[in-house]
């Protein structure tokens, strides 16, 4: 009898020990009450509240962190209201740089289309007629000393130097009319077109990031 008891027993205690360290749970009070239905007769049910129209993803060309917002949720907008605003102090210094390029660009064209500058004409016009003179000394030179019938009177050697100097004034006039011509016919129209080509590049970056700066 004593050993169907002691097991009896040793359940019991075992049992009220389990019940002793289970942990208490206090009730909780909600902080606020549960919403409540005005009407009589509810019918409760779960679902997704969609738009009339289909969902609108509103997104930037660019990434960045948003500084300031111009609506709220459930307010109505109209097509060009700005919603909100990025860090954008990286594209507009981008900006200035372009906007210096793009006047660069637009000196380069301008400075080009102006050639010739008046006043570069007459200091070109001067070094032609200076070579001109130089020439006809040199020829006058070389007729002087060609026209010397003693050969003994003269030497070869300077027979042969002022005739290299009549060439070398030949050569210098020459130099200086292709120069006034080239400064007269004005900028290369292939020139020209690179530069307008500069620029229309560098109005196209301005254009760029100009809508990206408006959000």
């Amino acid at each position: 009898m004593k050993r169907a008891v002691l097991p009896i027993v040793a359940a019991i205690l075992a049992m009220i020990s389990v019940a002793r360290t289970r942990p208490k749970r206090e009730p909780t009070v909600p902080p606020s009450a549960p919403p409540t239905s005005s009407f009589e007769q509810v019918v409760a049910g779960v679902g997704l509240v969609e738009a009339n129209s289909e969902n609108i993803d509103v997104s930037c060309a660019v990434s960045g962190m948003v500084t300031r917002l111009y609506v709220k949720a459930g307010d109505r907008v109209g097509q060009g209201q700005k919603l909100f605003s990025l860090d954008d102090r990286d594209l507009r210094a981008d900006q200035q740089v372009k906007r210096a390029a793009l006047e660069e660009a637009q000196a380069r064209l301008a400075k080009l289309e102006q050639e010739p500058r008046a006043e570069d004409i007459p200091p070109a016009e001067e070094r032609v007629r200076e070579a001109q003179a130089n020439l006809a000394d040199a020829e006058v030179q070389v007729r002087l000393i060609e026209s010397v019938t003693d050969k003994r009177a003269v030497r070869d050697e300077d027979v042969q130097r002022r005739r290299l100097a009549y060439k070398a004034a030949q050569a210098r006039l020459a130099e200086v009319e292709a120069q006034l011509k080239l400064l007269k016919a004005g900028a290369w129209a292939p020139d020209i077109a690179v530069a307008k080509s500069e620029v229309a590049q560098a109005e196209a970056q301005v254009r760029w990031l100009k809508p990206i700066l408006i959000v």
